[in-house]
């Protein structure tokens, strides 16, 4: 063991390098970077997995550790994705910018086995240069771009008027050429995510993606005098094993094309370079790093004070490394450095005197932005895409063809080509395509073309209207009288409660802290609670269940928690059974695996308040079911639950504070229009320290779905096999039966009798099915643990959202966890299919991919969400077009309701195709032009549309006029707006604002409205009168 005090690993002796010992570290964390400091050359950090080498780097850099810092992307695992040149020439880029520094290179062992390319040629790009834009469009061709409607990943180029956008592999971002004429104006780099420029160059190398004929050579890249360090080599080497085996077992011509090397092999190589290991376990160690982990303060702020005063007693250096507000406001009065960078976890370090705080200490959690990895950009779904279904207002469900330009009397006008019944057309204004909303059927669901000859919509939609209106005003009644009813002002018993605080395993998430915080409050208000808890796949909902029933029981109160299987209520019984273990709680469970003698024992304690906490299914509901001092109900998977059950909760316990939980996100405009009105808290953050799920899409492959059961099998674990058709999933499991004769295989699905179904996933619960043949049953409320392997066979006919949720079934605890998205080799997948597939083989943490799947996520069944009835059969047209009608009429009762103003355009008002070529950005940029509601967004999108597509042409800054006034258009009485060649007529509400234009020297009055110059002028100078405040 070495004596000698180091607090990083270059003080170490030369000995430890050569002889490749290991050093203890504490915890992981930011302290793992800043042993790293010091280091005079080149230095390869390999660490398990890429969750931890993005922490790695991140803190790196926080911590400024070294000038150069690199981080080495792996290949996920899509066979389109390997075959992409630019890939596996970015990562060759970056090796080559690390061999001529004495930088950081941040590595996992999959990102070392996966083949790298290179090449030096290049061309040059300046500011000031005349190139015409033909000539580097050539180049790109020649070179091997590719063309695409959005570029947001490498090698991929979009020509738009006198923009180029083009993505240059050996680049951390995108690259956007602006031209005047032939000469390039000006050169910007731009987040791919948002689309939007975020610095200016003056010149820049685009690398060609032809590849030389020899591959890069790790270790042509690596100094002689390189230094390497491995965290965790145990799980390194695990992490190794996973990645090849998944290699093998994908195309052979690919393998043969571009072969991983074998870890062993590589170890080998890497055996020359002075090396140390860093483990946590200390029976195996030469030396133990003397850097102790910060302690856990989750908010209270005194005690932490207290304990810095003696750090700073002692002589030490405090720094805060934070992001958030909360912090901040807590430290701007103290001495303390404070920096604004996130750290994942502080430490101390008592060699230099240095405290390091983070986030993460002080609240539980912290807020590190990955900005330096590429995601997809956020509008790329906003637009329609050709074949898509979609609804329309007034004449139902159609599909959507594409756009058109049609020359008329009024000049040429853009539409949106609707397909109906009959193969009849429709033509719709792009002014009016607010009317559209596209629709994704429901699993299982044959969408029906409407005809434009019937009144069938008609009806239905009025039916539809005229429930939102009832739901609406329901809502407002039942909220109202909410407010009014007497309920049981809780009390907190502190100290319980830290019992139940600290024996939580997980740190809170920011969302389970604002929720925690927001249940305490509804508890000690005077009226019952009615909140709604939403939250998506293992984002903690169950913990604000037991923090809530916690406060219950505490309080002398009972408390129920309801599930909609038995089989929900048995595993939510063992989990709360167990955290107050060692608390004076009674916890009791009432299933159909409990024996009647016991449930008419458990019925009895319960009457005469010997039980505390009870769990059960609707069986709870039962008239013999009595309680001696309610205090709180918990629906979990509240959806799955009908009206009457809960409008019967409601009518027997009134006075009782509820709490349900749901996984299904709630539309993002619905939970604005709710806000104050309905109480609900969401879950968006993401829980931490979960190993990321390995995902690989590909064609089908039978001899991969052999090896990953047989794999999944080996080592004691069992798999969800999902086929979404239930005409033919005995036959599927007849065939699976076939292939692994020796595996117990069950079968789950919506039309399984429900003893059957719950004895079924019972028996995959304790471990005695192997696999789980099911539909999309199991999307969502089961923990099995031991499944650690997911198998979809027609990925391509799933929703983003379900394949998501699917997938999060698996890796729900420390196991690494695989999911196969199988979709047909014959089935030609359109762009789109294939990049909502890679989206979700590339989200690598658990809820990266929420705000993704909400915005696709069809909701099914929800029933009373709302705490209202809806009655679904009424409910003919789409559930996200039935919300956004909901959220009006609420606005409309409310008096906060913006309708949409009718215009007419009687010349020109289009966006031209030479300014944006792609049809899918002009239909979504008129889409987003006209649903706009607030004049700063109007503004900030008018700088987003000049810095991606260039300066705007004046048909197009007419309609940013006439968007900006419709923002205006309820404060103003605005009804109408008509404009040709030679007026603009405005009508709206008697004695509204807009009859004072009269007085502005521009407008007159005219009939009963009000009537100015025409063409583009008459917009821009109502604009300017908006803006000056005039009237």
């Amino acid at each position: 063991m070495n004596k000698s005090k180091s607090n990083n690993f270059f003080t170490l002796s030369v000995d430890f390098w050569n002889r490749n010992k290991a050093v203890f570290v504490p915890t992981k964390g930011a302290m793992r970077s800043w042993l790293c400091k010091d280091c005079n050359t080149q230095l390869l950090v390999i660490l398990p997995d890429q969750r931890q080498a993005k922490e790695f780097y991140n803190d790196a850099k926080s911590l400024n550790i070294k000038e150069s810092i690199y981080y080495l992307p792996e290949i996920p695992f899509i066979e389109d994705k390997f075959k992409i040149h630019a890939i596996r020439m970015s990562r060759g880029g970056i090796l080559s910018r690390f061999r001529n520094t004495n930088g950081m290179l941040i590595a996992t062992p999959t990102s070392l086995l996966a083949p790298f390319e290179n090449t030096d040629y290049s061309f040059q790009l300046s500011v000031g240069q005349n190139i015409p834009r033909d000539t580097l469009i050539e180049w790109l061709i020649k070179n091997m771009y590719v063309q695409n409607d959005l570029v947001w990943s490498p090698g991929q180029y979009v020509v738009r008027g006198s923009i180029v956008d083009i993505y240059s592999p050996s680049e951390d971002y995108p690259l956007r050429v602006e031209y005047f004429d032939d000469e390039i104006v000006s050169l910007r780099q731009f987040l791919p995510e948002t689309q939007k420029s975020i610095f200016y160059l003056e010149n820049f190398y685009i690398r060609s993606l032809i590849p030389e004929i020899n591959r890069v050579s790790l270790e042509k890249n690596f100094a002689s005098n390189m230094h390497i360090i491995y965290f965790d080599p145990k799980e390194i080497e695990d992490s190794a094993e996973n990645t090849l085996w998944l290699w093998k077992n994908l195309d052979s011509n690919l393998q043969k094309a571009l072969p991983y090397l074998e870890w062993s092999f590589l170890s080998k190589k890497l055996s020359k370079y002075k090396r140390i290991r860093v483990v946590h376990d200390t029976n195996t160690i030469s030396y133990k790093m003397p850097i102790k982990q910060f302690p856990l303060h989750k908010g209270k702020l005194k005690d932490l004070d207290k304990l810095i005063d003696s750090f700073v007693y002692e002589g030490y250096k405090i720094s805060f490394f934070t992001r958030s507000e909360l912090s901040k406001d807590w430290t701007q009065d103290k001495v303390y450095e404070h920096i604004s960078k996130s750290i994942s976890e502080g430490f101390i370090d008592p060699i230099e005197k240095i405290v390091l705080i983070s986030d993460y200490e002080l609240f539980g959690f912290n807020l590190i932005e990955n900005t330096d990895y590429i995601n997809a950009p956020r509008d790329w779904g906003a637009g329609l895409e050709p074949g898509q279904w979609v609804i329309h207002d007034d004449y139902g469900v159609a599909k959507y063809i594409g756009s058109k330009i049609v020359t008329t009397v009024d000049g040429e006008q853009e539409y949106l080509v609707l397909e109906y019944a009959e193969e009849q057309r429709l033509l719709v204004p792009v002014l009016y395509s607010y009317k559209i909303s596209a629709w994704s059927p429901l699993p299982g669901q044959e969408p029906v073309l409407n005809s434009l000859k019937g009144s069938r919509w008609k009806r239905s939609s009025e039916k539809t209207f005229e429930l939102a209106k009832k739901t609406a005003a329901d809502l407002l009644k039942v909220y109202a009288e909410r407010e009014i009813i007497k309920g049981h002002s809780f009390s907190i018993n502190t100290e319980l409660m830290k019992e139940i605080e600290g024996s939580f395993p997980y740190e809170e998430t920011v969302d389970q802290r604002k929720a925690i915080e927001a249940v305490t409050i509804d508890m000690q208000a005077s009226y019952p609670m009615d909140r709604l808890i939403v939250g998506d796949v293992g984002f903690g909902k169950t913990e604000l269940a037991i923090r809530a029933i916690a406060i219950s029981v505490f309080d002398g109160k009972q408390a129920v928690l309801m599930t909609p299987t038995t089989l929900l209520a048995q595993q939510h019984y063992e989990t709360i059974s167990s955290r107050f273990s060692n608390l004076p709680v009674i916890v009791r469970v009432i299933s159909r695996f409990v024996p009647l003698p016991e449930q008419r024992e458990i019925i009895n304690d319960l009457k005469k308040g010997k039980v505390d906490v009870i769990i059960g299914t609707h069986r709870l509901l039962s008239e013999d079911i009595k309680f001696k001092d309610l205090g709180l109900v918990v629906i979990d998977e509240e959806h799955r639950f009908g009206v009457k059950h809960k409008e019967h909760l409601k009518k027997t316990a009134p006075y009782v504070d509820i709490l349900m939980l749901s996984a299904t996100p709630i539309p993002r405009s619905l939970s604005l229009s709710l806000s104050g009105l309905r109480d609900i808290s969401l879950l968006q953050t993401p829980p931490q320290r979960r190993l990321p799920i390995i995902t690989v899409v590909r064609p089908w492959s039978e001899n991969l779905l052999i090896n990953a059961v047989l794999r999944e099998k080996n080592r004691g674990g069992q798999v969800f096999y999902v086929h979404n058709r239930i005409n033919d999933i005995h036959e599927k499991a007849a065939k699976l039966k076939k292939l692994f004769p020796k595996l117990k295989i069950g079968i789950a699905h919506s039309k399984t009798p429900e003893v059957a179904l719950e004895k079924t996933m019972s028996l995959f619960s304790s471990g005695e099915i192997d696999i789980l043949v099911c539909t999309t049953i199991v999307e969502s409320g089961l923990d099995i643990p031991n499944a650690n392997t997911l198998i979809i066979d027609d990925t391509h006919e799933l929703g983003l959202a379900q394949i998501y949720q699917l997938r999060g079934r698996v890796g729900r605890r420390e196991e690494q966890a695989f999911a196969f998205l199988f979709y047909p080799v014959e089935t030609a997948l359109s762009t789109n299919a294939k990049e909502r597939l890679e989206a979700i083989a590339e989200l690598d943490e658990l809820g990266a991919g929420y705000s993704l799947a909400q915005r696709d996520l069809q909701i099914r069944g929800a029933g009373d969400l709302l705490g209202v009835a809806q009655h679904g059969n009424a409910i003919k047209i789409s559930h996200q077009k039935y919300y956004d009608l909901l959220s009006d009429e609420i606005e409309k009762i409310q008096g906060i309701y913006t309708s949409q103003v009718e215009v007419k355009i009687l010349f020109p008002a289009t966006i031209p195709t030479f300014y944006l070529p792609q049809e899918a950005q002009r239909v979504t940029l008129y889409r987003r032009l006209i649903k706009i509601k607030d004049p700063n967004e109007v503004v900030e999108l008018k700088k987003e549309t000049e810095d991606r597509f260039g300066n705007l042409p004046n048909s197009l800054k007419f309609l940013f006029d006439l968007a900006f006034v419709r923002c205006f258009a309820k404060e103003y009485g605005i009804t109408k707006i008509l404009c040709s060649r030679e007026e603009t007529i405005i009508y709206g509400e008697p004695e509204g604002k807009w009859e004072k234009l009269r007085y502005t020297g521009k407008w007159s009055k005219r009939l009963n409205g009000v009537i100015s110059i025409g063409g583009y002028v008459g917009i821009t100078s109502l604009c300017e009168i908006i803006k000056s405040d005039e009237i």
